[in-house]
């Protein structure tokens, strides 16, 4: 008698069983779209970069990934996600980073050396985020810089493939700092440089411009003959604080770094400080801001700490250890006076 029950509720959880597989697809391609449509708009207008980059990117990533199980992959949400999730390691990263550079200031070699490798493995994470970022660009809009520009059908999928592009880009700065532990390909900064040939350079706010200087600068040999790569990159910067957006001038700070030419990164520093002072703009984009002031803060920190030991005074951005400015006079303040 039990084994003549059991065989009916067995097809019944079988049934049942079946029956979520089938709402599976359906609620991965409502999901999907949702995302695309609403979410990645959403993160773009928002002015909190913590959450969306540590909460939207980390969040929500595997729950949109794991529908590629049962439908095509969604690869414009993912690689803003991925995009996200590489910020938000990369953040942690650029903190251990300040420690080493504190500990080697103090002379404590054992601190040094353990923030250092911390460090590296973040950069090692930020790495392979940013390399699923490179992918699914690719999987989404075709391979970077083949002569082939994508069919875009909106603002949004253009901010996408900008970001994506240059995502790409920082998915190999990011394995060189982890000791080319991921493999990133060589050639994809690049390859990334040629994309921006698709882009509407005054639409983006001079960021393709500024990105293609960048790889001119950092990939030797690919700058057309005769055309200076830093006069383009701040003709670029320049074109961006016209329109409100700092994304350009961050890139020009970045290539100064990159180029152990400080004037240059701290006139980027200074742009970006300027720029996000006076109100980015549109307002649609706000996260793009975040994050160019947010780049930019860490080379300032990196700055401030290897001349005092301490990261950029409060709201002090665009202010440099021996400035007459008076504007960073928090770097001397003193809390015990402050509190008797």
């Amino acid at each position: 008698m039990l084994k003549t029950l059991s065989l009916p509720i067995l097809a019944g959880i079988a049934l049942g069983l079946s029956g979520c597989g089938l709402i599976y697809k359906p609620t991965g391609q409502v999901l999907a779209h949702y995302s695309q449509d609403e979410v990645v708009p959403y993160v773009l207008g928002s002015g909190d970069l913590d959450l969306s980059t540590c909460g939207t990117g980390m969040g929500q990533g595997q729950l949109l990934s794991s529908f590629s199980r049962v439908i095509s992959r969604p690869s414009k949400v993912l690689l803003t996600t991925s995009l996200l999730a590489g910020l938000c390691s990369e953040a942690a990263a650029q903190e251990a980073d300040l420690r080493f550079q504190r500990a080697l200031r103090a002379g404590d070699t054992a601190t040094a050396r353990d923030a250092r490798t911390e460090a590296q493995r973040l950069y090692r994470r930020t790495a392979l985020r940013r390399l699923q970022a490179y992918n699914d660009t690719v999987s989404a809009f075709g391979e970077l810089g083949d002569d082939k520009c994508p069919s875009l059908g909106s603002d949004a999928e253009e901010v996408e493939h900008l970001g994506g592009t240059l995502t790409s880009v920082q998915a190999l700065l990011s394995d060189i700092q982890a000791s080319s532990s991921v493999g990133v390909p060589q050639d994809v900064a690049a390859k990334a440089g040629r994309e921006t040939q698709c882009m509407d350079n005054e639409k983006l706010w001079g960021v393709p411009n500024a990105l293609q200087a960048v790889v001119w600068l950092s990939v030797p040999g690919t700058a057309p003959e005769g055309v200076d790569p830093w006069t383009q990159l701040k003709e670029a910067a320049d074109y961006g604080a016209s329109k409100g957006m700092p994304l350009a001038a961050m890139l020009y700070a970045v290539a100064g770094y990159g180029q152990s030419d400080e004037a240059r990164e701290k006139e980027g520093i200074r742009q970006v400080a300027k720029i996000y002072s006076d109100g980015v703009e549109p307002k649609d984009y706000l996260m793009l801001g975040e994050v160019a002031y947010s780049q930019a803060l860490f080379l300032s920190d990196r700055i401030w700490t290897r001349e005092t030991g301490k990261r950029t005074p409060f709201l002090a951005l665009g202010d440099f250890p021996g400035d007459d400015s008076g504007s960073s006079s928090d770097a001397d303040f003193d809390a015990d006076d402050f509190l008797n």
